[in-house]
């Protein structure tokens, strides 16, 4: 039963214009340069080249080789960016203001689609206020976007359970087409919000009519940048980011578990194992990496595809170590830093002025290793309560129970809308597949794709509900 407050529309104008408040405050209070990460600096020259003519080419100089790592729509938005604004990077951080305004009304309808009113209103004002999203708004990251596309398309399939109509489908479709073209990671996602959607229906035929036109509105969505990259590398691919990363990131910490070395993302160690696994290929194919950057571009492609074929075998020879390697991967990046972030921009010092270990988890680790149960607890005494400032110690202790009450309560509105409900296995697998998903390279950004699932089941679990959305 929506209440008084619900009815009053203004309310929902609230929320989005809460997210661009906070946002332009977080850039305010914590500069950051749009173009300092690496993959910030790929999209910018991805934009310039294809306003140059060049096409979308990842390089500063010739030869201009057609990207295949990079889906087109985050690159294009940046050029249609620079093409209005003028090529300022921090300009289109103006524009993720905006498109974090749309997604916070995305959340909107998603919460009153699979709730009410009054879920929907709380999962605006928790997506407006979440603390995560804020902290790349102001880089040149295709994850702003993707939460809009994103957000769109769970959105657009959520109102199939409702009424399941073709033309829904072919909406959600649609959307789904779209979040793939920001970025292809959701690939998977995508297709088992095909396979749910299909479900939906009321008999085999109704089901049969559903799948038809999502899958078609998703391929017709896709089909101009596939048919480009088959022109480019024989196959219709969406993109070579999973052949780059299995080589890049999978097969590195399928060996450093299959060695017992301990290896995080880019460090020394990390890179001495991919170039271990470069000089096989190498080794087989009869070329050397290092000349890579000097090769016409059809090579690049062919050397890359080999690199995957040895990274390819690796993995499969070493299942297990696969699989240890990607959730050690997951379980590492659960251990949020963002204290770290956060620290500077409520205290405007740093946390290394606390005295304090930055990342207390390996420390913690070591000792669990051994079974020195005391001497772990020993040193959270010491560098969590203990020693540090009052504001250190109230931000790390409130940041920890926060998640966990996140957690808990996004499972509690799971629990709400029915164990086996439709509606509550979208949202929770759509949390569970983005956080699952980076494995030896996951940290919170990856993670961001999750947070509008989660702020409504989180809403869900913590708000008054009379069940009548329920899916």
């Amino acid at each position: 039963m929506p209440s008084a407050t619900a009815d009053r529309r203004w309310l929902y104008w609230l929320p989005p214009l809460l997210a661009v408040a906070v946002r332009a405050l977080w850039a305010a209070r914590i500069p950051v340069a749009p173009l300092a990460p690496v993959d910030a600096e790929g999209f910018h020259l991805l934009a310039i080249n294809w306003l140059a003519g060049r096409g979308l080419a990842l390089a500063w100089e010739p030869p201009f080789c057609p990207d295949t790592l990079r889906t087109p729509l985050y690159p294009l938005w940046v050029a249609g960016g620079y093409r209005l604004l003028g090529p300022d990077p921090a300009r289109i951080v103006w524009l993720h203001w905006l498109l974090e305004a749309l997604t916070t009304a995305l959340v909107m309808r998603l919460g009153r689609e699979v709730g009410d009113a009054r879920v929907g209103l709380g999962a605006g004002l928790c997506y407006a206020l979440n603390g995560s999203t804020q902290r790349y708004t102001g880089v040149l990251y295709s994850e702003t976007l993707l939460l809009t596309a994103l957000t769109a398309a769970l959105w657009l399939t959520a109102r199939v359970a409702r009424r399941p109509r073709p033309g829904r489908a072919a909406l959600a479709g649609v959307g789904w087409g779209l979040a793939l073209l920001v970025k292809p990671n959701a690939q998977y996602l995508a297709l088992a919000a095909g396979g749910w959607l299909a479900l939906a229906g009321r008999d085999g035929r109704q089901r049969l009519r559903l799948g038809l036109a999502f899958g078609v509105a998703m391929g017709a969505a896709l089909a101009p940048w596939l048919l480009r990259n088959h022109a480019l590398l024989g196959r219709a691919t969406l993109s070579t980011a999973f052949q780059e990363n299995l080589a890049r990131v999978s097969v590195v910490a399928t060996l450093a578990e299959a060695q017992g070395i301990a290896a995080e993302p880019w460090t020394p160690t990390w890179e001495a194992l991919y170039t271990s696994l470069a000089d096989a290929a190498g080794e087989r194919h009869g070329w050397t990496p290092q000349a890579a950057l000097t090769l016409p571009c059809p090579e690049r492609e062919l050397r890359r595809a080999q690199l995957a074929t040895v990274a390819r075998e690796i993995v499969l020879a070493h299942p297990a170590a696969f699989v240890r390697g990607h959730l050690r991967g997951v379980a590492r990046s659960l251990r949020d830093l963002g204290y770290q972030t956060w620290y500077p921009a409520l205290t405007g010092r740093t946390w290394a002025s606390t005295g304090r270990v930055a990342d207390l988890g390996p420390r913690l680790a070591a000792s669990l290793r051994i079974g020195a149960v005391g001497d772990a607890l020993h040193a959270l005494w010491l560098e969590r309560v203990l020693y540090p400032p009052l504001d250190a110690f109230l931000l790390w202790w409130g940041l920890l129970a926060g998640r966990i009450a996140v957690a808990w309560l996004a499972l509690r509105g799971w629990r709400r809308l029915g164990w086996r409900a439709p509606l509550a296995w979208l949202l929770v697998g759509a949390a569970a597949y983005f956080i699952l998903l980076p494995g030896p390279i996951a940290y919170d950004r990856f993670y961001l794709p999750a947070i509008p699932a989660v702020v409504v089941l989180f809403t869900l679990g913590g708000c008054w509900y009379n069940g009548e959305g329920m899916g």
